[in-house]
């Protein structure tokens, strides 16, 4: 869904005005991704045996160039669902410090360039079964009940991120195939406008003047009707047309009588 939103002003505060522009924004309820989130909390403190402290970041729409620098160097999970498809998005620095953690080793520090061993992928894989459990708030119920690795993911819409604070800094992405469509909020009725009052005007074309002749117009000046061009007049508001009809005189005022509303 495309929305208004303003760019953030910069820093040096040389223009006080932000633009205005139409970004695209995620229409998942965040009530949806905080069910995913306390229940990822949940089952990481069970995992950790100790206390975590999370944070949720907001759903949004990464653009094609945002996706190639989350996805880039992930361990990518992907998980099947009756909704949509969701997938679980870990950087290799995060699956070092989750395994560690699991392992009760602190590798803040450890060198994030290197890949996990076999023994560290099988715990990593068992920690994301496990965190894949909370997806059906946002994907539905689950068609199979294992996430599967995978070594790249395309046609992904929506993203959020778990961000782990305590006990370990680390952060767990969510990704979703496909963003759920606006719900509908009711819609008006006639009788909500029968009391709206609407601007209407009646006009006809002139026969046709000659440039010099329009150029000579002076207050008074007289341009002449023809009879016909009574009865090829039309009924507007603003720049939608209403009506065909034709115009007149009727009870001392002036009148339009319509002959057709089809085709317009």
């Amino acid at each position: 869904m495309r929305c208004l939103t303003f760019d953030v002003p910069p820093r040096d505060g040389a223009e006080s005005v932000r633009r205005a522009r139409f970004a695209a924004r995620s229409s998942l309820p965040v009530s949806a991704a905080c069910v995913v989130a306390n229940g990822a909390r949940e089952t990481l403190g069970t995992l950790l045996d100790s206390p975590v402290a999370l944070r949720l970041l907001e759903p949004v729409i990464p653009t094609p160039q945002a996706w190639t620098a989350i996805l880039q160097g992930a361990y990518l999970y992907r998980v099947g669902g009756r909704v949509c498809d969701a997938a679980i998005v870990i950087r290799r620095r995060d699956a070092i410090a989750l395994t560690g953690a699991l392992f009760g080793e602190a590798r803040a520090n450890e060198d994030a360039s290197r890949g996990l061993s076999p023994i560290e992928c099988e715990v990593l894989d068992r920690l994301v079964n496990a965190i894949a459990g909370n997806l059906s708030a946002v994907c539905g119920q689950r068609e199979s009940h294992a996430a599967q690795r995978v070594a790249q993911a395309s046609g992904f819409v929506t993203y959020f991120e778990l961000l782990v604070d305590e006990p370990v800094a680390a952060r767990l992405g969510v990704a979703l195939s496909r963003d759920p469509s606006p719900e509908a909020r009711g819609a008006l009725e006639l009788k909500h406008l029968a009391d709206v009052r609407v601007r209407v005007l009646a006009s006809f074309d002139l026969e046709p003047v000659e440039a010099a002749a329009l150029a000579r117009l002076a207050v008074g000046f007289l341009l002449p009707i023809d009879a016909d061009a009574l009865h090829r007049a039309r009924l507007t508001a603003g720049s939608c047309t209403l009506a065909w009809g034709r115009c007149g005189v009727a009870g001392g005022r002036y009148a339009f009588c319509a002959d057709a509303t089809e085709g317009i």
